[in-house]
């Protein structure tokens, strides 16, 4: 599938045969680097010419093809416009985004949209992107910055492995999936709040709760999405960590969030909280309009929703839904802990979270997918190598928590208890 997205950017971009032989190049990869070979050495090169071939050349040969000032998507003129505004001294959440590229980008969604109403992001995406329109260049926009990007979530994906195969799995389940694929190269920005996310996760395995701490506030402080990593590895932190690395742990997440987002909410708290969180449960022409497959989209599809920017209780429906999955997700977690279980506890979060908000964007979905593929490939694979289980056992037996229990099979596991 991602071999059949490359090729097609690189037929839009009058390069077939190009294409076509890079195309091949990938699925022999695949085949016979990756899937047949036996060498570690050349399993892990595979993987990275897959994501070069299929994710970074093609995105690379996109952004370089764009003409000058493009209206490219509402993700990176939105962000390029805000940094804009910075640098100028003014505040991103103040007032709205009409005299901007973004009128161009939108101008045949009529009567309105809510893009051009307010910053809807928030701040650390507008202060990432403030060296690129540093450049004050016309090819100079935010989705430069997605090239990196990649190379980021790469890194932290395959941190969230103790083991190689473990790093490759996650690898796999993050970055060569179809539908990060078209995520990526339809310069969807989720990858900038799940690098750090997923970093995190991948620091707290290896006891490091000071820097996992600072990238989860990092990972708040670049996109809303990331409050849906919050509840679960909160409960891994109050079961696995000691109260010396529960502070570490919280206090520097709190340090990175007050450092990045706390300025702008005293800036103006009004308009902070209006772009980035009442925005998505308000009604009318200047909150998110309903769309997708999600409650709210079927019912608007239905005639029982009139249109797009009506009034609906959603938080009615996702509060009480999120309580019941937390609940069922502490009560098996506490049974047995395993990261496997915990990625699929947070894939049924997200559902409940996106399925029954205003929207359903085919990014949302890959989110949910991820989740649900690093359950699956942490349970293939196996989880917990020998050197953390002991003190996992002793923690978690001293705080009367859950005790994380490897995979039963696993080569330098201990036996499933």
């Amino acid at each position: 599938m991602d071999a059949v997205g490359a090729a097609i950017v690189y037929q839009l971009l009058g390069l077939t045969w190009l294409g076509l032989g890079q195309v091949a190049a990938a699925v022999a990869i695949a085949i016979f680097g990756y899937r047949e070979s036996n060498a570690t050495w050349l399993r892990t090169a595979s993987l990275g010419a897959l994501i070069v071939l299929l994710l970074l050349l093609p995105q690379i040969l996109l952004i370089a093809k764009q003409p000058p000032n493009a209206a490219v998507i509402d993700g990176v003129l939105l962000n390029d416009a805000a940094a804009d505004r910075l640098l100028s001294g003014h505040d991103p959440y103040l007032g709205d985004y009409l005299n901007t590229p973004m009128r161009a980008f939108y101008l045949s969604d009529v009567p309105v949209n809510f893009g051009l109403v307010r910053f809807v992001y928030m701040p650390g995406m507008a202060l990432l992107d403030v060296p690129i329109r540093l450049l004050h260049s016309d090819r100079a926009n935010f989705s430069w910055l997605f090239v990196p990007g990649l190379a980021g979530l790469v890194a932290a994906a395959w941190s969230l492995g103790r083991r190689r195969v473990e790093s490759e799995a996650a690898i796999i389940a993050v970055t060569l999936s179809p539908l990060f694929q078209l995520d990526y190269l339809y310069l969807l920005n989720d990858l900038f709040f799940l690098a750090p996310a997923l970093a995190g996760v991948g620091l707290l395995r290896r006891g490091r709760p000071g820097p996992a701490g600072a990238m989860f506030g990092l990972s708040l402080a670049m996109k809303q999405h990331a409050v849906l990593f919050l509840p679960l590895l909160a409960y891994y932190a109050w079961t696995h960590l000691d109260r010396r690395e529960l502070a570490r742990f919280a206090g520097a997440g709190a340090a990175v969030v007050a450092v990045l987002v706390l300025p702008f909410v005293v800036w103006d708290p009004r308009a902070f909280i209006t772009g980035t969180a009442a925005f998505f449960y308000g009604s009318g022409v200047d909150s998110y309009p309903v769309r997708g497959v999600g409650l709210q989209g079927l019912l608007l599809r239905a005639g029982i929703i009139l249109n797009r920017w009506e009034s609906f209780p959603s938080a009615q429906f996702q509060l009480p839904l999120l309580l019941v999955v937390l609940a069922l997700a502490f009560r098996d977690l506490r049974r047995r802990w395993t990261w496997s279980h915990l990625w699929a506890w947070m894939g049924v979060e997200a559902i409940v979270i996106f399925a029954f908000g205003r929207v359903l964007s085919p990014n949302y979905l890959d989110l949910v997918a991820a989740f649900f593929f690093l359950a699956l490939m942490s349970a293939l694979v196996g989880e917990a190598p020998v050197d953390t289980v002991a003190g996992n056992v002793d923690r978690a037996a001293s705080r009367g928590g859950p005790v994380e229990v490897p995979a039963e099979g696993d080569p330098g596991h201990l036996p499933a208890v």
